[in-house]
């Protein structure tokens, strides 16, 4: 992977002129968990699986000084243990409530982050209508050796970058683990296959407001802007929806300012047989 791609809305052309990046705080991002409205049901203190039991006696065997496990098989420590299942099992309920959402996370801790979200591909049509006005906006092509996004701060105040994951099992470690973290869909073979390609494909870059190089006020809503890193774009893609009039001024624009000379200018466009989205030449 060389590029990833930033979907902007129908003032993306604004955003190049002004030479900002806008990120979104946590209220604008599609977790629920992230909002601070967010209500949580009480976790049940349902017991482990039997896989689940099974590998905490393996562990346990492991934990064995070596002339005890010389001693004693793990179907006789098995066989031992059944006596004290009971036990076992609300320990393991125990630790278990302690990994929960009440536990572990804190909103206030993220309060001040701001997230920028890429994609891997140019033509994913959700992300064209939800994050791109319809095909009304227009895409970013970055060059990941040369935009800065892996580098571990920004502004002097540490940055993140990583890939969205779809998880099978819900298990935070800290706060971070909320943005770049999403919980696998109960789906069937072929629609949880879908699933895992459609959220691998969304990259996360997160910075502190306090490293932002513009705060602006949008309906009573703060916005941090962060400056674009200009020679990292490759390419500007403008939506299916955009009249021919604009993708020239757009085109032209391009070519006349000294920062995106370099950047190559096309229009993403449907194919009428395969109604697939194709790249065309201005």
């Amino acid at each position: 992977m060389n590029s990833l791609y930033c979907y902007l809305g129908s003032e993306g052309l604004i955003f190049l002129k002004r030479g900002f990046l806008p990120f979104q705080s946590l209220e604008q991002l599609p977790e629920p968990w992230l909002q601070s409205a967010a209500f949580y049901q009480a976790q049940k203190e349902n017991l482990p699986s039997a896989q689940d039991y099974q590998l905490h006696l393996e562990q346990q065997y492991q934990k064995l000084p070596q002339h005890l496990r010389a001693m004693v098989s793990f179907e006789y420590f098995v066989q031992q243990s059944q006596a004290k299942r009971e036990q076992i099992e609300k320990s393991l309920v125990k630790q278990n409530t302690e990994r929960s959402v009440g536990a572990e996370f804190d909103l206030v801790r993220l309060q001040d982050c701001r997230v920028l979200r890429l994609n891997t591909a140019w033509d994913d049509i959700d992300s064209w209508q939800q994050l791109a006005a319809k095909g009304q906006g227009l895409i970013i092509e970055f060059d990941l050796a040369k935009c800065g996004f892996k580098s571990a701060a920004y502004n002097q105040h540490a940055q993140h970058f990583s890939a969205l994951t779809a998880v099978k099992d819900w298990r935070p470690m800290d706060d971070l683990y909320y943005l770049f973290n999403r919980p696998l869909l109960n789906t069937r073979a072929r629609g949880e296959q879908e699933s895992i390609k459609a959220q691998a494909q969304e990259w996360r870059l997160a910075r502190s407001i306090q490293a932002a190089d513009r705060k602006i006020e949008v309906h009573g809503a703060n916005r941090a802007m962060y400056r674009l890193p200009a020679k990292a774009v490759n390419r500007i893609i403008l939506g299916y929806c955009c009249q021919a009039d604009y993708c020239q001024q757009v085109k032209t624009y391009l070519k006349q300012d000294i920062h995106y000379r370099h950047v190559d200018c096309v229009q993403a466009q449907l194919d009428a047989r395969t109604m697939q989205l194709q790249q065309v030449a201005l």
